[in-house]
């Protein structure tokens, strides 16, 4: 896997850009594609969704039968490349320039890429897929036709295994696209196709590529963070709205932020206190809880923490199973099986990196050092009976404020059309505000 950051343009993308002219972008999928019959909603929300990303750009973005084509400029060519390499669902976008179908006018384009673009003497093969079959020659003809007309004109080697530079075609119905170089997408499932859910948020390297990776999978997730401030404005500073931020613009989206206090659960464990080898299990399961009371408040299917088997010892698998006894909704751990150096490496292709590593006191840090590594349920489950549990998740939820994050609030159609159930409830009991 490239440690490539998602966004960044290859610098023969950044020659291509620089050298020539185009017309526009084109989007390729590859997973939305098996879906057969049931393809066209996901290639909708796609672009739904495209259309969000570029939506200052001013791009027209149409949806064609196996792709998504975004007209534009030149000088916007890299921007709309940019942005649209961040989406989810997209396997790879190219430049485009739109061509007659004409044979000489597709070789006239290939000698001019050449001469643009490959070093002196670099080898190259032409490749062309012929979607429109009524076209009179063949996908070998037309290469051959190309081919020699770039031989003839550059005195330029043909490898057809592992060239240096590749002129590709695609003969459609009513024009020819040359395609540039291509950058590739994150992949996955477009945002919202998959139901939604909550994730716990820390604001570590951890939870941001665990929301990541559920928003990567068709997912449209909020998110929860439990702050030990006395009120939640010194979160506003903190690194916490710019991570969840970096989360959501790229993908166009705003997302609700559950600001929750920890100091209800803190006060619960004074006025009974817990054994100490317990207090971490308990709060993990008193936020699980809390975030259970949410869900089923705002509609989320499933929670979502940043999890790792076995990386702290709050997460062996004992802790884990007792951890989930608490919720009566599933827990999703996209991180389960990734090692740190996998999972670091992934917030630095997403761009959370830098800032999840900026200082900043999560509540886990108040907690006892030498929490229990197999924890006991019966054990967990005597220790939360002498605590009174259910008061301090009424303070915290009566307490509780909620920001947006991501790009401005949406319309109340452009948030029904983010995920079908994600409007706001009518009971909803908390402080909304603008982050």
């Amino acid at each position: 896997m490239t440690d490539t950051p998602f966004g960044t343009l290859p610098n023969d993308v950044k020659n291509a850009i620089e050298s020539l002219d185009w017309d526009g972008v084109v989007v390729h999928y590859e997973e939305i594609g098996l879906k057969g019959h049931n393809r066209t909603p996901f290639v909708r929300a796609l672009k739904r969704n495209m259309d969000r990303a570029v939506k200052d750009l001013g791009v027209d973005v149409r949806s064609e039968w196996d792709r998504l084509v975004l007209r534009c400029p030149s000088e916007k060519i890299k921007s709309v490349l940019e942005k649209g390499s961040r989406v989810f669902g997209v396997a790879y976008l190219a430049p485009i320039r739109f061509l007659q179908k004409d044979r000489e006018e597709l070789a006239t384009a290939a000698v001019s890429y050449y001469k643009a673009l490959a070093p002196c003497g670099s080898s190259f093969a032409v490749r062309v897929r012929r979607v429109d079959k009524t076209f009179p020659l063949t996908s070998q003809e037309l290469e051959r036709f190309i081919g020699a007309r770039v031989v003839q004109e550059t005195s330029a080697p043909v490898r057809l295994n592992d060239p240096d530079i590749t002129i590709s075609f695609r003969v459609y119905e009513n024009c020819v696209y040359l395609l540039g170089p291509r950058v590739p997408g994150p992949g996955g499932l477009p945002v919202g196709t998959m139901g939604k859910v909550l994730t716990l948020f820390s604001g570590g390297i951890d939870s941001p590529v665990a929301a990541w990776l559920i928003m990567k999978r068709g997912c449209f997730t909020d998110l929860v963070h439990f702050h030990s401030f006395p009120d939640p404005q010194p979160v506003r500073s903190s690194k916490i709205p710019s991570v969840a931020d970096a989360l959501f613009q790229p993908q166009g989206l705003s997302a609700r932020l559950f600001l929750v206090p920890y100091y209800p659960f803190q006060m619960a464990l004074l006025s009974s206190p817990a054994p100490p080898h317990l207090e971490l299990t308990l709060f993990r399961r008193f936020m699980v809880r809390v975030a259970s009371r949410l869900a089923d408040e705002y509609g989320h299917q499933a929670l979502v923490t940043g999890d790792n088997l076995g990386q702290v010892a709050s997460q062996t698998l004992e802790n884990l199973v007792v951890t989930e006894e608490a919720s009566p909704l599933p827990i999703l751990r996209p991180l389960l099986t990734y090692d740190k150096n996998e999972i670091m490496t992934l917030a630095q292709r997403i761009g959370t990196y830098h800032l999840s590593t900026q200082k900043y006191k999560d509540c886990c840090s108040l907690l006892s050092r030498h929490p229990e590594t197999k924890a006991n349920l019966r054990a967990v489950q005597s220790a939360e009976s002498a605590l009174p549990l259910e008061k301090a998740l009424d303070q915290c939820l009566s307490e509780m404020v909620i920001w947006t994050v991501g790009i401005a609030p949406p319309s109340k159609e452009e948030l029904q059309t983010q995920v079908e159930d994600a409007t706001t409830p009518a009971n909803a009991s908390a402080t909304e505000a603008q982050s």
